[in-house]
């Protein structure tokens, strides 16, 4: 028998909530990650030459974000610890 997780809150998680919370810690690794290349973009000394990458990477942090705060109520909360 697999050994029983516990929450940050101390409380046991069920299988789902185990898996849930494996998804949504790699999801917001991948949001971290998208932020920081987004940010070493806009303060590289040269210009782009075209903005499309920048904003095709925002736009994927929004889409990103958006999944987070459906899968995650407490989202907004999480999301100022990084």
């Amino acid at each position: 028998m697999a050994s029983r997780q516990k929450s940050s809150s101390g409380a046991y998680m069920s299988e789902y909530d185990t898996e849930v919370e494996k998804r949504l810690q790699s999801l917001e690794a991948e949001v971290k990650k998208l932020k920081e290349a987004v940010t070493s973009l806009s303060q590289k000394d040269a210009a782009p030459v075209t903005s499309a990458p920048a904003e095709g990477l925002e736009r994927k942090v929004e889409v990103i974000e958006g999944i987070l705060k459906l899968v995650e109520p407490n989202f907004e909360k999480l999301s100022k610890k990084f």
